[in-house]
């Protein structure tokens, strides 16, 4: 068992109320509202994130951060984000009102809505159909070594229509069509295309004026305009670096929709709370979301590129949804589920007391998973562990180590906290789930319990130290290096074969006018320029990912090798020998 998803659904943000009388329940947005202060600020300080909920009493707006457009705008519904691979729920609402006005059938050969030109390939006399274009198991190779971008942070921009059908017509079917799911290439491209063709207009009109429109989506599009733009958040990597506007070229209708989190709680609303006039939503609506929860109750559909991140659900059973817009935090379907199934009446919530603070510091240290019980009665054993630490009159609660639980299942590691009923008893601020704690004979605490709906898990105190408090993404800073400086690491580096790159790669860097610049080569890289950036005279970063090349100089002060850091954890430094340098000849 997973036990970092069993605790990532009880570890959120939770805040120490220290009166002296009892409490009122907390509003549960407020209580959201802390969790994204939280997280926000212990991630990416220039990010921001929106979160929509809604249900049959309304809908609410939950947000933290800043737009970080040069502006002190802070992020609201109106915010507009890109929503990357959710676009695909939209083009299978636009394929769906083609098929209802009775222009298309999903099970017809996709090349007989195509221009002659594209040589649509078969597999035993198999042929693509348009639903497998739109569930993406046409069995179409990856296009991505077929590409040459000039830049490795906007790859797609060139990516024209007469590309990608030259790809397609060059291509060659390994199994057959409906048998194997690749997501990310040229299927939905190619779908927006037949569809185009047969419509007789461009794709982005037709998703407006058939869904868009119909459901008040006025800030939903591919292109945005001037006054979109100033409403845009700036996506951040993992690493605290903005990105630039990611263009999807000729595959728009795989995830080149941008929208606020206002417009999707319309289309959210639409599905089952207040249904909308619209054709394609008639249908089995389901079939537009690519996961289901294991027992059918939610569904979801999800984006996510360089930094933004995007995420919609909704609970069928308790007739709630949900929809979050990050440009900067990582998160999972995981977290959906806990946010709809969390109490969201505040006449229903628990509430806090007060506790002597000279409690605090009896809970704080490391606590290892002892034993976990589902409520089939399963046993797990872990060596996880939880540590639990102080900030003043907040208890905070984080995973331990890599591999620990932690709130990475749902959201970065982040601290999160606990609010008290009682001495031992305790309950997280979102869900209201129990915390227990267990004391010796002493009265000191020996361990915690955490009850998680039908499992009740034990975790044994072995440390009183407490964890170290988590500190917020530093990018790195450039510094002004001496022209002759930033000229002796100019060259070329070869990397030997690994796991991933089993033909190894090949680095050249060179000038882009007066920026240094590198580029990869060879099989599983990220293709296309990228801008490098020293910090010292040997150490150089990468504003793309956040990763290092550190230089290596022998006695005579000469550059002979580059060690590759990765910003990942747990990926392995790799070194590439310099092969050829300015002012001296390629090895014979």
């Amino acid at each position: 068992m997973n036990i970092r998803k069993i605790f990532s659904a009880i570890c959120f943000v939770l805040f120490f109320l220290t009166i002296s009388f009892p409490a009122t329940a907390e509003d549960f947005t407020n209580a959201l509202h802390a969790y994204l202060e939280q997280c926000v600020h212990a991630e990416i300080p220039g990010g921001c994130i929106v979160v929509g909920l809604v249900d049959a009493r309304g809908s609410w707006i939950v947000s933290s951060g800043t737009l970080d457009n040069g502006t002190d705008q802070e992020a609201d519904g109106n915010t507009i984000f890109p929503i990357d691979s959710m676009t695909g729920t939209f083009t299978y609402l636009v394929l769906q009102d083609m098929v209802t006005r009775g222009l298309m059938n999903p099970n017809d050969s996709a090349a007989k809505y195509l221009s002659p030109v594209v040589k649509m390939p078969t597999y035993n006399g198999k042929e693509i159909t348009l639903l497998q274009l739109i569930r993406e198991t046409s069995g179409l190779p990856d296009f991505s070594e077929s590409l040459n971008p000039k830049r490795a942070d906007n790859p797609l921009v060139d990516l024209t229509v007469e590309k990608m059908d030259a790809f397609v017509s060059s291509s060659q079917l390994t199994n057959d069509p409906g048998t194997r799911h690749y997501h990310g290439g040229v299927d939905k491209g190619l779908l927006a295309q037949a569809i185009e063709l047969k419509a007789g207009t461009n794709f982005e009109s037709l998703l407006i004026d058939r869904i868009c429109s119909p459901l008040k989506m006025d800030s939903t599009r591919f292109t945005l305009t001037p006054k979109m733009k100033a409403r845009l958040a700036i996506e951040h990597n993992k690493s605290g670096y903005t990105k630039p506007i990611f263009e999807r070229g000729a595959l728009q209708a795989l995830g080149g929709l941008y929208s606020t989190a206002n417009d999707l709680l319309n289309f959210v609303s639409a599905l089952d709370l207040t249904p909308a006039n619209l054709a394609p939503l008639k249908q089995d609506w389901s079939i537009y979301f690519p996961f289901t929860s294991h027992d059918g109750t939610i569904v979801y559909t999800a984006g996510g590129w360089f930094g933004s991140r995007s995420l919609l659900c909704y609970n069928k059973t308790h007739h709630r949804g949900m929809v979050v817009l990050s440009t900067s935090t990582d998160f999972k379907r995981e977290w959906g589920d806990f946010i709809l199934a969390s109490e969201w009446k505040s006449d229903k919530r628990p509430a806090a007391t007060n506790i002597s603070g000279e409690l605090y510091d009896s809970y704080l240290g490391q606590y290892q998973l002892s034993s976990g019980k589902s409520g089939s009665g399963v046993e797990t054993n872990s060596p996880d562990t939880i540590g639990i630490r102080r900030a003043g009159n907040r208890l905070f609660v984080q995973g331990m180590g890599p591999d620990s639980i932690s709130i990475d299942e749902l959201l970065p590691p982040i601290s999160v906290e606990l609010l008290p009923q009682s001495k031992t008893r305790f309950f997280e601020r979102l869900s209201s789930r129990l915390v227990n704690f267990s004391t010796g004979n002493r009265g000191e605490v020996t361990g915690l319990t955490i009850n998680s709906p039908g499992r009740l898990f034990s975790f044994k105190k072995i440390s009183n130290l407490p964890p170290p408090a988590p500190e917020p993404v530093k990018p790195r800073v450039a510094i002004q290096l001496a022209h002759p400086l930033l000229d002796a690491v100019v060259g070329d580096y070869e990397f030997p074969p690994s796991g991933q790159r089993v033909t190894g790669m090949k680095v050249t860097i060179r000038w882009e006018g007066n920026q240094l610049a590198g580029q990869a080569f060879g099989q599983n890289v990220l293709k296309g320029v990228f801008d490098i950036y020293p910090e010292s005279e040997t150490n150089f970063f990468l504003t793309l990912d956040g990763s290092q090349m550190i230089f290596v100089k022998n006695g005579e002060g000469r550059v002979t090798s580059v060690i590759h850091r990765s910003s990942h954890a747990g990926v392995p430094d790799s070194e590439g020998k310099r092969t050829l340098e300015p002012g001296f000849a390629p090895p014979p």
